[in-house]
């Protein structure tokens, strides 16, 4: 499944910041910066985010078919997915380019990096893979679903 593109995350970014109460010249260019850093984490986060080993399973021998039959856990930044280090120059890159300046704009990058990485080990603490893959030959032979 893709990940929502900068454009589909625009309109939602640019409300966050109103319904915040900022307001000025740079608040739109504030949202769309935050939309295109968010696409590109998002991109990474799925590209490089995996399922912890050891989801219980039910797979008899000698067949090895069956399916899993216990939630799995995703592994978390910063070896699951982009850490704050990782996040920051895109950050700052997003933010000038969408024409925010200022001697604050990379302390800006930084506190959203930071935040980024927490949402994102949030996300793995919370998030399991649900159980009832398939299973064949003692390996998985469908895709999981997040619960």
């Amino acid at each position: 499944m893709p990940t929502p593109s900068s454009a589909a995350l625009e309109n939602m970014t640019k409300a966050a910041v109103k319904r915040a109460g900022l307001a000025g010249d740079d608040a739109p260019a504030l949202g769309s910066a935050l939309a295109d850093l968010l696409a590109q984490v998002l991109q990474l986060f799925a590209s490089q985010t995996m399922v912890l080993p050891g989801i219980p399973a039910a797979a008899p021998t000698p067949a090895g078919s069956g399916s899993t039959v216990g939630p799995g856990f995703l592994l978390a930044p910063p070896a699951g997915g982009p850490n704050a280090a990782t996040i920051e120059p895109l950050a700052l890159a997003a933010l000038q380019g969408a024409g925010l300046r200022g001697e604050n704009i990379p302390d800006l990058a930084g506190a959203l990096a930071d935040t980024l990485e927490a949402a994102l080990g949030l996300f793995c603490a919370q998030v399991m893979v649900s159980p009832g893959i398939a299973i064949a030959g003692f390996v998985t032979t469908s895709p999981g679903r997040l619960s």
